[in-house]
């Protein structure tokens, strides 16, 4: 064996979400693109930063970058692309990414690596991967009968609760 984690070991989980996390944030700074695109790809990074939060949050406290980033989430929710506080909130919201990218996030990864072992890496990084491919599919309770369930899931209003919701419920329900 070469010394590295299988792709399901959840350090190399969590590590592959901040390169992406990172990857995005720098293609966002790029700043190329319509505004309509800028707020898909804004978007995206919101999807991206929630699976990634819901996986790793019960490894670091609250009062981090995340948290930053949550409160900023919900302000780009209801901000569209052509407002100018968009561009502000968003540019926030790269900051609070990459501080967590950067200082937090191997915080976490370490904190994983002391206090699970390989086996239970292995097995907390499939729930994961498992939870982030059933949440695509899971609708919403609350908005079942009135959004189509391809929607429901993506952004809007409560986008942020919609999917932290989903992926919580995939994670609770078994097997």
């Amino acid at each position: 064996m070469n010394g590295s984690q299988p792709a399901t070991d959840l350090t190399t989980v969590l590590a592959g979400d901040h390169r992406e996390l990172d990857r995005l944030c720098t293609e966002l700074e790029l700043g190329q693109g319509s505004p309509e695109n800028r707020k898909d790809l804004a978007d995206h990074l919101i999807a991206e930063l929630v699976r990634h939060a819901v996986a790793e949050e019960s490894f670091l406290d609250g009062d981090g970058a995340l948290a930053e980033a949550d409160d900023l989430m919900r302000q780009l929710e209801g901000a569209g692309p052509q407002e100018t506080r968009f561009e502000r909130l968003l540019g926030g919201l790269i900051r609070a990414v990459r501080k967590h990218v950067h200082d937090e996030g191997p915080a976490a990864v370490r904190q994983v690596r002391l206090t699970c072992s390989p086996e239970r890496r292995a097995e907390l990084g499939k729930e994961v991967l498992a939870v982030r491919d059933a949440a695509a599919t899971v609708p919403h309770p609350d908005l079942s009968d009135r959004v189509p369930q391809v929607d429901q899931l993506w952004p809007g209003p409560g986008f942020v609760d919609r999917a932290r919701d989903a992926l919580r419920r995939a994670a609770d329900s078994p097997g």
